[in-house]
């Protein structure tokens, strides 16, 4: 009777220590979800006709806090409304080429048309911007920037753009 006791608990322990795991799993997979759009896109069907209307759907998987960085990159290039006094940081005929957020970290690639002279104050006040825009979004810590898929000469020059920043770490990116 001892023996079937000792055997059936340490049984037990296993199974709650299993169970633990698998409930951290669960745990993690349900935050991820929650940061995740299942969208259904349509496309023309593959059937080669031009002269056919039919869909075929594909299913996406959109990650929600890429899809607000990418809303907020849009709005910093769309610059303040009229009504208030605000200046623009980016030229409006800037585009977004490309955003990804990967290890808290969020890589913003910018059309070449971004890339204007700025002075060292200017290149500040535009790297604040995009950084403290964009990490007001929790899985967001640092940024990388990209003009035309480049980290190098890029605005006025005069910061070190090679390495992600965070806001605390823009101004030692600054080159003397």
């Amino acid at each position: 009777m001892t023996i079937f006791s000792v055997v059936s608990l340490t049984g037990c322990k296993n199974k709650d220590s299993i169970s633990s795991g698998d409930k951290e799993k669960q745990i993690a997979l349900s935050k991820e979800k929650e940061n995740a759009l299942d969208l259904n896109i349509y496309f023309g069907s593959s059937n080669n006709s031009t002269d056919s209307t039919d869909l075929s759907k594909e299913q996406r998987v959109i990650k929600k806090d890429e899809l607000l960085g990418e809303t907020i990159i849009n709005e910093i290039i769309k610059g303040p409304s009229v009504k208030n006094n605000l200046n623009s940081v980016l030229p409006k005929d800037t585009k977004l080429l490309s955003f990804s957020i990967k290890d808290n970290t969020a890589y913003v690639n910018f059309s070449k048309e971004a890339n204007i002279s700025m002075n060292a104050y200017k290149e500040e006040t535009c790297l604040k911007s995009i950084i403290f825009s964009l990490t007001e979004l929790p899985s967001i810590q640092k940024v990388k920037i990209f003009i035309d898929n480049k980290d190098t000469n890029v605005w006025g020059n005069n910061f070190n753009l090679t390495s992600p920043l965070g806001k605390d770490t823009i101004s030692n990116a600054k080159k003397k």
